[in-house]
């Protein structure tokens, strides 16, 4: 399955996200008005979600254009230090919330509030950090689509962002427990 064409979408790696819902949503409504069965409307949802991520996208538009690869090898060296800068700052992130936790009273969790407040801006400094990496990625969609960029660096690259999007993800997945 092509998403590109199923959504309408020209074969680019550099759209707007707004351009990829709007092709979502007017084709899901067509499909609802024309009564489509549910295979269609689940093919328009996994385009859609294919193209969302820009580590999937690249991924679909490497094997669409005749450019197959693995999702497993190498990854870019500076990458290489982000899994301990990751994993620290979760690590930490999840011992302050088990922390927090543990507390009983309002006093004790009082208390804790300066080290949450820490908690939480370590948290966004890093996130804030891996979107500017995520961003730096996606820059070099232009020039993996023109050719500038071989096969084989633009499936790293899009090893690269399938990691950034999983910390991201569970970055953003802690973040929300500190307001639980």
């Amino acid at each position: 399955m092509n998403a590109f064409a199923l959504l309408r979408l020209p074969q680019d790696l550099s759209f707007d996200e707004a351009q990829l819902r709007e092709a979502y949503r007017t084709l899901s409504k067509e499909a609802q008005q024309q009564l489509a069965d549910e295979a269609t409307q689940a093919s328009l949802t996994a385009a859609y979600q294919r193209l969302l991520s820009p580590a999937s996208r690249l991924r679909h538009w490497l094997e669409i254009t005749g450019h197959p690869g693995s999702e497993r090898g190498t990854i870019d060296g500076e990458l290489l230090d982000w899994f301990t800068k990751v994993a620290q700052t979760l690590q930490s992130t999840d011992d302050l919330l088990r922390r927090r936790e543990q507390c009983q009273t309002s006093l004790a969790k009082a208390l804790m509030e300066g080290a949450l407040h820490q908690g939480r801006l370590q948290l966004e400094g890093c996130q804030m950090e891996l979107q500017q990496l995520l961003q730096q990625k996606i820059a070099l969609f232009p020039a993996i689509v023109d050719g500038s960029i071989a096969p084989e660096q633009a499936w790293r690259c899009a090893r690269d962002l399938g990691f950034i999007e999983k910390w991201q993800n569970q970055m953003r997945e802690r973040y929300g427990k500190f307001f639980f």
